[in-house]
């Protein structure tokens, strides 16, 4: 178990990392195959995980904070839309999101709050109005690799132009780890 999640942790660095270090890939463009597909700036919304008893973020939100920042990185014109409610302690699901941002150096005013949604469903019918009033071209949805295809349904759903989806791995980071590279990866290399 502590392999795998050192594994988990490893994944996230690296990605992080490979944002922060690597100009080229920062300058990279969409490939050909996703032309049809505007990133020019595309709302990066990360969904909400609930929190422990005492108001603060399990380890599952924080992966999905994480990947959003790495996602992030390659937008900077872009915001953060930060969602979901379920308050514990006093604090909610999008606030925590929040303040791990904020921690970790990401700039305020690329940061919005949406905390009055309690599913899934409530994270896509109140973001898509808010990727859409902040003249967005389109969304990127941070998730867990077990939510991915209900939360890209959702946002479909409630009328999101959803461009790509990046889903941390939630399950067994040693078959996840390669697929959460590749979600990172994907509106900037074609994999084939």
């Amino acid at each position: 178990m502590r392999r795998s999640w050192k594994a988990a942790v490893g994944a996230v660095v690296f990605a992080v990392a490979a944002a922060l270090l690597s100009p080229a890939v920062a300058q990279a463009q969409p490939p050909a195959a996703a032309a049809g597909k505007d990133f020019s700036k595309p709302a990066i919304v990360i969904l909400g995980y609930g929190l422990n008893n005492d108001g603060s973020p399990r380890w599952i939100l924080h992966t999905r904070v994480l990947a959003g920042i790495a996602v992030a990185q390659f937008f900077p014109q872009s915001p953060i839309i930060v969602t979901g409610g379920n308050p514990k302690n006093g604090n909610s699901e999008a606030g925590e999101m929040r303040k791990m941002l904020l921690l970790m150096g990401f700039p305020d005013n690329r940061i919005i709050v949406e905390d009055k949604a309690n599913s899934t469903v409530q994270n896509a019918r109140f973001s898509v109005p808010l990727a859409k009033k902040a003249d967005t071209s389109g969304i990127i949805v941070v998730t867990s690799s077990t939510h991915q295809g209900r939360a890209d349904t959702n946002f479909e759903d409630a009328g999101g132009n959803v461009l790509a989806t990046v889903s941390f791995p939630d399950g067994d980071p040693g078959t996840n780890v390669t697929q959460f590279v590749r979600d990172v990866m994907s509106p900037f290399i074609d994999f084939g």
